[in-house]
């Protein structure tokens, strides 16, 4: 019951909650659970990282930014509250990678691709199954573009989540997103999250190529536990991600990021691929 408070006053002003969360924080102990294992490459922080305060109430630091990894990439280090994380979303410029040191975190994606900005589950579109599963020490997952996703804490203490998005756009990328919707932090000093940036988190989601949920319902038919266990998590692609380190040219053109499909098999979508490790 601790848990179901922590996430209803979590999201206090975003949204109404109904049914999905206190079924998620029920069942939580009962979902499947994680068992590939993996390390993180070292990488070298940017000096002075940037610290946000996202409005789904975790505390990023910015270990590197697409400004210094020639927008390959944006990785950060997430500290997740208890009962807090991400409502149910989907990427449509980036791919992204989910290291999990401590595990403890319930990971939810759907099966289902939704390659169309502006075609959206539970809006113009009927909504999605998701399938959750309870993350592990060192467990590394694969989000895959156009797949929705989300994840909580459904443990009582704060847990760390390291995020790598793929490639991280000038303009359009995922660190200008937050730099926009989220609130700085100040010499240590952690603000309220704010309603204001709960609505911009929102509003302002299209323009980066996210569509964003306003309540856990919004785009999910309901959720279960039958999470693929033939995923790749494509590691290799990864490690060399994170080990490139040839110089940024002005003349270089901006990467692509993989292609679709990946994070499930059997998508209808015709450009995804079905790989497993």
């Amino acid at each position: 019951m601790k848990i179901q408070q922590t996430i209803k006053n979590t999201y206090q002003g975003l949204v109404p909650l109904v049914l999905a969360l206190p079924i998620l924080a029920a069942n939580a102990e009962n979902t499947t659970q994680a068992s590939n294992s993996y390390r993180l490459p070292l990488v070298k922080p940017d000096p002075n990282p940037l610290q946000i305060l996202t409005p789904a109430n975790e505390i990023f630091t910015f270990i590197k930014v697409g400004a210094t990894t020639c927008h390959r990439y944006t990785m950060v280090e997430a500290l997740i509250p208890p009962g807090a994380g991400p409502l149910p979303h989907i990427h449509h410029f980036t791919d992204e990678w989910f290291y999990f040191p401590k595990g403890g975190i319930t990971l939810q994606m759907s099966m289902q691709a939704s390659p169309n900005l502006n075609i959206v589950p539970g809006i113009n579109a009927p909504k999605q199954m998701l399938h959750q599963v309870q993350t592990s020490n060192d467990s590394l997952f694969y989000g895959a573009r156009y797949y929705m996703h989300g994840y909580i804490n459904t443990t009582n203490k704060p847990l760390k989540v390291i995020t790598i998005w793929t490639p991280d756009d000038a303009k359009v990328g995922i660190s200008n997103y937050f730099r926009e919707v989220g609130q700085r932090i100040i010499n240590g000093k952690i603000p309220a999250v704010n309603p204001n940036n709960k609505a911009l988190f929102v509003s302002q989601a299209p323009k980066y190529g996210i569509n964003q949920s306003s309540s856990f319902n919004q785009y999910v038919a309901g959720v279960d536990n039958d999470f693929p266990n033939h995923t790749d998590n494509r590691a290799a692609e990864l490690d060399a991600l994170l080990r490139n380190t040839t110089p940024c040219s002005t003349t270089s053109a901006v990467p692509q990021a993989p292609g679709i499909g990946g994070a499930f098999p059997k998508t209808s979508h015709p450009n995804a691929q079905t790989l497993r490790p």
